[in-house]
């Protein structure tokens, strides 16, 4: 959602968006900790209000059981995607609505200290955790003191190459100045070749891309022809589109299966971006990041179409009856 910057600590922020039908996209969207080369430090807050905002519940005070369910659903994920990482994960606890709930900390610390216990050695959850009226901006600046401190302290230890750092500043400035959100592997290596005198080098030119994917800086996949410069754009314009496929507003797009046509998919994707971007490149990057996968040989209907693929983001929990459950 943008970034912070203050005594030469940059910090990249990052909205997961809890809601349980964003849920899909996490694990394309966050990389594995550790299965590269590169080990960046990440922190993670985990914001929680103590009021249900359910229309049917609105107002009512949660449980400590809600809490500890929704909390240790965040850190299993967060565990499984930094098994093979040697950096022990920061995450900062912040309780909303100090207005309304005062001292919510203090009733919820028992589940706190049994939640660090379980993920010892691979999580640590900063303690204690804060309590912030959002709309006093006084009322957040622990949590902001908090964020760089823990910062500056986890980059002791990492190393942070001038040349990514220099890229990132300018592809920030490139984006805004032109509006442009994607751009193709050509423009990328005239960037660098201009700005940064980066000439025929194709192995630097991919190391650097990898690098400020792996830090969510641009999304870059090996082998396809473009580069998204702004991740948050592409997760609000195309994937969060993808929740709402199966709505009223275009009943032909997808079947109840979750299955639409490559061409139906690419058209409907061109529409929504409204920039000069093929279909196909954006059906394509989501296919290389398990958003969507081909169906050889599918029927819908009473006539076979070639190119159907299929979205288990499209698909809902009410349409078949399931049921989560908590183990």
């Amino acid at each position: 959602v943008g970034a912070i910057e203050r005594e030469g600590i940059r910090v990249s922020l990052w909205d997961m968006a809890g809601q349980q039908e964003f849920h899909a996209f996490h694990d394309c969207m966050f990389p594995d900790i550790g299965t590269s080369s590169y080990q960046f430090p990440s922190m993670f807050m985990f914001v929680w209000s103590p009021m249900e905002s359910e229309n049917r519940k609105k107002g009512m005070e949660k449980t400590e059981t809600n809490f500890e369910t929704s909390f240790r659903y965040w850190l299993k994920f967060l565990a499984s995607k930094s098994r093979l990482s040697k950096i022990t994960l920061k995450v900062i606890v912040v309780f909303t609505r100090a207005d309304q709930m005062e001292f919510v900390s203090r009733s919820l610390s028992r589940s706190i200290y049994s939640l660090q216990s379980d993920f010892k050695g691979v999580i640590d959850i900063v303690n204690p955790p804060f309590e912030v009226d959002a709309r006093k901006k006084d009322s957040v600046q622990g949590v902001a003191k908090m964020i760089f401190s823990t910062a500056k302290e986890m980059l002791q230890d990492v190393q942070v190459y001038d040349i990514c750092r220099h890229v990132t500043e300018h592809l920030s400035k490139y984006s805004k100045r032109s509006k442009h959100r994607i751009i193709t592997w050509s423009e990328f290596s005239g960037i660098c070749s201009s700005q940064f005198s980066i000439h025929n080098e194709d192995a630097k030119l991919h190391a650097i891309a990898q690098y400020l994917n792996e830090s969510g800086i641009i999304i870059y996949i090996n082998n396809l022809e473009y580069i998204v410069l702004d991740p948050n754009w592409f997760c609000n314009q195309i994937m969060g589109s993808l929740i709402h496929f199966s709505n009223s507003k275009a009943p032909e797009t997808i079947d109840t299966c979750g299955v639409t046509s490559r061409v139906s998919l690419e058209e409907r994707l061109e529409l929504l971006t409204k920039c000069d971007v093929k279909g196909s490149f954006l059906v394509d990057l989501m296919e290389a990041m398990h958003l969507c996968c081909e169906v050889p040989n599918y029927k819908r209907g009473a006539s076979s179409s070639n190119g159907d693929l299929f979205i288990p983001a499209a698909l809902t929990a009410n349409q078949y009856n399931i049921k989560s459950t908590t183990h």
